[in-house]
């Protein structure tokens, strides 16, 4: 089965609370998406304001290789707000949960029911790809979910997704939900997942998710999106890749590139231990570990970091250990034998410096060797015989 991901950082990602990107930047961001090669990209909610619609328009305009998804309430207007934007998709969102029907809606299941066959039938007629989501889904009861998923399947639904708004669930619990809703529903119904992180679990539930038959998996770049955001993109491409025996065409290497690029557009910083693109994510300390990972890096490193466009980095401090310095030293193309190996070291330790730099390193190995060189021309202290 071939996942794909269907990338939200333009919708989903906006919704972080100081997010704001202008035109250029979303049509900058869905370049390099493509580039990337995402099969989704969600471009926004074009009943939220004219810049959403003219920028969902304008992503839809460019000549991408994905396609293009287009947010919209169970609102024929919101529907008709899609359609101007030449779209490919559509995700029509209606929660089914019983609070919301009663307390929000005013609905029962099968007036919900009807509203959806109605929105769904209505996109399809006018000749858009269509998504359903009962939003919140999983804490929904299964059974109406299934009631609405194969009605809105019959009406020419084309996926129906499946969310965690709350980010409510725990692996073990998404893949028995997923592979219930897949029994329940029309033979070969695509299934969706859009997992929120509030648990930190989005990417392990979204991959207990494909592995019980989901076949698209939403995502944002850095994790953007409400409160704590959605699975980031980069942690689940490497992990569909690398665990899930997913050999789709997505160009792994781009990643930093990309993240770096979402987290100047958003200004949010990218946390120093993010898997794949954080700055620490293959940055290695102990001298332990060191040593092991120049022999092989298999037995630190289960990611190889060129896959995902990174270099290994080693750190100099008071955990480092002799093969760090030797190597830190080696690839400044300074003197690396063993007393200066070990006088660097020894400063490095003496001095709590902490991570030091190239320009550190290069500095303290001066000083050593200046150090060394004074030692040398000194005479030899007299005896008291001699004296």
């Amino acid at each position: 089965m071939r996942v794909k991901l269907l990338d939200s950082t333009l919708r989903e990602g906006e919704q972080t609370p100081g997010v704001d990107f202008t035109l250029e930047q979303k049509l900058t961001i869905a370049r390099q998406l493509d580039a990337f090669g995402i099969d989704y990209i969600e471009a926004g909610h074009p009943a939220v304001s004219e810049d959403v619609q003219r920028a969902t328009r304008e992503i839809a305009h460019l000549g991408l290789q994905a396609e293009v998804v287009a947010h919209s309430r169970a609102l024929k207007s919101d529907i008709d707000l899609v359609l101007k934007t030449d779209a490919d998709w559509i995700g029509i969102f209606f929660s089914v949960a019983d609070k919301r029907l009663e307390e929000q809606f005013r609905k029962n299941i099968d007036q919900a029911t009807s509203l959806i066959q109605d929105c769904v039938s209505y996109a399809k007629a006018h000749g858009l790809k269509v998504r359903y989501t009962p939003e919140d889904t999983v804490r929904s009861d299964i059974n109406k979910v299934i009631q609405i998923g194969r009605a809105a399947r019959e009406a020419g639904a084309d996926r129906i997704s499946v969310a965690d708004t709350t980010g409510y669930m725990t692996p073990a619990k998404m893949g028995d939900f997923i592979a219930q809703l897949r029994g329940g529903l029309p033979p070969g119904t695509k299934v969706g997942v859009h997992c929120h992180n509030d648990l930190g679990m989005a990417v392990a539930n979204s991959f207990a998710a494909v592995e019980a038959g989901a076949s698209v998996v939403d995502v944002t770049v850095n994790g953007l999106g409400e409160r704590t955001g959605i699975a980031p993109l980069a942690e689940m491409a490497v992990a569909l890749r690398l665990r899930g025996g997913v050999d789709a065409p997505w160009r792994l290497d781009s990643l930093p590139a990309l993240s770096e690029l979402v987290e100047a557009y958003s200004r949010i910083p990218i946390w120093k231990q993010a898997p794949i693109v954080g700055a620490n994510a293959f940055t290695h300390n102990a001298g332990l570990h060191v040593a092991a990972v120049l022999l092989n890096p298999g037995h630190y490193e289960s990611i190889p970091a060129d896959l995902v466009g990174r270099t290994r980095r080693l750190v100099v401090d008071k955990m480092a250990g002799r093969p760090t310095v030797k190597y830190r030293l080696e690839a400044l193309g300074l003197r690396s034998d063993e007393p200066t190996i070990d006088a660097v070291l020894a400063y490095v330790k003496r001095r709590g410096i902490n991570d030091a730099s190239d320009e550190d390193l290069a500095r303290i190995h001066e000083d050593i060797l200046v150090l060394h060189e004074i030692v040398s021309r000194m005479p030899p202290p007299q005896t008291l015989e001699a004296a």
